[in-house]
Formats: C-alpha cells, sequence, structure tokens
C-alpha cells in the first residue's frame, strides 16, 4: 500500500510537470516548504503558496498599466510579466530601459496604482551609509549593479545591488538593515 502511495504522488507530480509543459506555459511559482522525517522516509510538505508569474506580451497589459509605466518612467516598456499573488490580487511587472540607457523595472495594480519603481543608477548615486554597510557585511564583493528601489506605499527608498551575478543585497537608504536574496 506504500508503494502506491509513493507511486500515485509521484505521477501527480509528473503530471502537473507535464501539463505546464505541454502547454507551453511559462511560469513561475514559489512556494514555502519544509521537510519533515517520518517512519518511511522524508515527506515535502508545502505551507504556503506563494505568487504565480508568467511572461506576458505588451498587449496583453491593460492601458491603464501601461501608461502609468511610461509616465513613471520616462519610457516605454519592452517587457511584461503578471504576477497573481496569494491573495488573488494581481499584479504587472514591466521593465525596459530609460532614455540615460538605464533599466528599469515597475511593479503596478490593474487599476494603474504604482506599488514599486527599480531604477538602475550609478554606483555614485548610491548613498555612502550604504556602501558603507555593504564593505562592512561584504568586504569582498565585486558589484555587477546597483538600483535604487523606491516603494510608493510606504515612499521609503531602498537600493539593491547585484553581487557577482549570484546574489543581491537590499539596503535602507540609511544603511542600517541589509536583506540577501538570491538571484
Amino acid at each position: 500500500m506504500n508503494l502506491l502511495k509513493n507511486i500515485k504522488t509521484r505521477l501527480l507530480t509528473t503530471t502537473g510537470l507535464v501539463v505546464f509543459a505541454t502547454c507551453g506555459l511559462n511560469i513561475g511559482l514559489n512556494v514555502n516548504a519544509q521537510s519533515l522525517a517520518n517512519t518511511e522516509g522524508t515527506l515535502l510538505i508545502a505551507q504556503k503558496l506563494g505568487e504565480i508569474e508568467r511572461k506576458i506580451e505588451l498587449s496583453e497589459v491593460p492601458a491603464t498599466v501601461l501608461s502609468s509605466a511610461t509616465a513613471a518612467t520616462g519610457a516605454k516598456p519592452t517587457t511584461a510579466q503578471v504576477q497573481i499573488n496569494p491573495d488573488g490580487s494581481t499584479v504587472y511587472e514591466l521593465g525596459g530601459q530609460n532614455q540615460q540607457g538605464f533599466e528599469f523595472e515597475i511593479e503596478i495594480k490593474p487599476s494603474g496604482e504604482i506599488i514599486e519603481v527599480d531604477e538602475q543608477v550609478e554606483k555614485s548615486a548610491v548613498p555612502e551609509e550604504v556602501m558603507k554597510a555593504l564593505k562592512f557585511w561584504l568586504p569582498d564583493a565585486q558589484i555587477v549593479s546597483t538600483w535604487r528601489s523606491t516603494r510608493y506605499t510606504s515612499f521609503d527608498y531602498y537600493y539593491e545591488i547585484v553581487i557577482d551575478n549570484d546574489f543581491g543585497v537590499e539596503l535602507p537608504a540609511d544603511g542600517k538593515t541589509l536583506k540577501i536574496y538570491p538571484l
């Protein structure tokens, strides 16, 4: 009976992967999970389903979202994806290059309300306190790119710094905290 349960679990997982592959969908799915040991081995239990992301064509983006993105960045987006959050809300993530040739990414609600704007900036535009904190925590870090992130929900500025194309760090403008995230 246990062998049958394992086979069903494997088949269910495999079927899910096949469905995504054969539908040609490009979907990212973030799940928080943990491993639990039992008498028969280890189980992986999904605790919380994260957001679902899918690349889309710009023609699929609502006009309100496109006009908000263009007004906020001063440039027309060239890439788009839609994100469905665990609470069912939808967010559009658009990207492109501004007139100075720097990349940008912007998150916008379907209503056109801006959530966050991330803009690539010169290293010299990063506040001294942020750079001091980075050198303290990661003295040998090889910086690939630097970004300024404006959070419109709280009107805070954060700086995101890509290190060795492996991971990034996020620091507030005062440099008092450091968050590391994988790329």
